[in-house]
């Protein structure tokens, strides 16, 4: 590599850098009016990123062909536009003159991800970004045209494969999901054809959340779960990655909640797309954002759990838009929607015919999880060959 040209990205003869800017929150929406708006890195794909919010009054805008490159917290992952569309401020976005193919900058700044990464590592507050400057400071090698043309189709060639197997199993877990939700759905209609229903407010004791004060050092660092929504990602909840003391729970809003509950979140941005639903198999607590339900004796948690799910699409119409665009379930709302309520041991065939489609989306989920890594050390030792000289 050493007689490779090195350009950095501040060099405006190859390339021009467009640091993010958000606009206000008034101008976003969700119905695509105006541009699509990204913010992060959460809107990334493997190549492209995936709109959910439009603007409508941009601040900043990048164009078809330009690189995204995360620049707080992450540092380093990157994307491709591949429509015009407005950036924020956790965004840049790096346009290369015609000397240089997007996707040879793309691979080339992959290659170096990690070292942008740590090269912000230690910058204390537990908060990383880059600023323009030390963005454009960053050299990647600038080939011919032909030979980059050759590199690109050469990385693309070798990843192809991989691509296609983490493709198909990607599939197979949608599929799966997709069948998982309508035979939830399907199940919930037909045990409320079927048998009495009851209001979900009386299926059991009903039990709000709260945040201790985070300057209270000794509310913090316990043995007591604290579950936010950010939790809430799959059905089964074991734990959480903070937790409180028994000091909070008798001084604070916070409630202890007894094993089993069904939890679920009733306001956040979450909520225009799903009601997250799980049940808790330890006694924990809860933030503002989410209610509890400790079933009554004449029901299962894991069944209250799966008619919830069953019910989704119906608890999504319930949703109302807050202030700041906020989404929330309100309690009038969610406490009367219908639970049917069957024998105990219809409910237990019930969670039985669903915990096999749990444990085949779970398998599936564990397969992605594997092929994904191994996609990602491929993919790294390939760029990093490829920007070796090696290909």
């Amino acid at each position: 590599m050493s007689e490779w040209n090195y350009k950095s990205l501040g060099d405006p003869n190859y390339f021009k850098v467009i640091m993010g800017q958000s606009p206000p929150s008034s101008t976003y929406n969700d119905e695509g009016q105006g541009l699509p708006f990204y913010q992060g890195k959460a809107e990334f794909g493997l190549i492209y990123p995936s709109a959910r919010k439009y603007c409508t009054n941009p601040s900043r805008i990048a164009e078809k062909d330009d690189i995204l490159i995360s620049v707080r917290a992450p540092v380093g992952p990157t994307n491709m536009v591949y429509e015009r569309c407005s950036i924020g401020r956790g965004l840049a976005a790096i346009r290369c003159k015609s000397v240089v193919l997007p996707k040879f900058l793309l691979y080339a700044l992959r290659a170096i991800e990690r070292e942008i990464t740590d090269s912000v590592r230690d910058q204390g507050g537990g908060f990383t970004s880059i600023k323009r400057d030390q963005l454009k400071m960053l050299k990647v090698p600038v080939l011919n045209i032909d030979e980059q043309h050759r590199i690109v189709a050469r990385i693309e060639e070798l990843t192809f494969r991989a691509e296609e197997a983490r493709s198909a199993r990607q599939k197979a877990r949608t599929q799966i999901s997709t069948l998982f939700f309508l035979r939830r759905r399907e199940v919930y209609q037909s045990l409320l054809s079927d048998f009495p229903s009851k209001p979900l407010g009386k299926c059991g004791k009903v039990v709000g959340g709260g945040t201790p004060s985070k300057s209270r050092g000794d509310y913090w660092h316990g043995d007591i779960p604290w579950i936010a929504p950010k939790e809430m990602k799959s059905f089964r909840i074991a734990g959480s990655s903070e937790q409180i003391t028994e000091t909070a729970v008798s001084e604070s809003s916070a409630t202890l909640i007894p094993a089993p509950a069904v939890l679920f979140v009733v306001r956040g941005m979450i909520l225009a797309r799903y009601i997250p639903v799980g049940v808790s198999d330890v006694p924990c607590t809860i933030n503002q954002d989410m209610k509890t339900i400790v079933p009554n004796e004449d029901i299962l948690a894991d069944y209250l759990a799966h008619m919830l799910l069953g019910a989704n699409d119906i608890l999504l119409n319930m949703v109302e838009t807050a202030g700041h665009g906020t989404k929330k379930l309100e309690t009038a709302a969610w406490s009367s929607l219908d639970i049917p309520a069957p024998n105990i041991q219809t409910q237990k065939a019930v969670i039985e015919e669903l915990t096999d489609f749990q444990e085949k989306l779970a398998e599936l989920e564990s397969l992605q999880r594997e092929t994904e890594k191994a996609l990602a050390t491929f993919q790294s030792a390939l760029l990093a060959k490829a920007f070796r000289g090696e290909l």
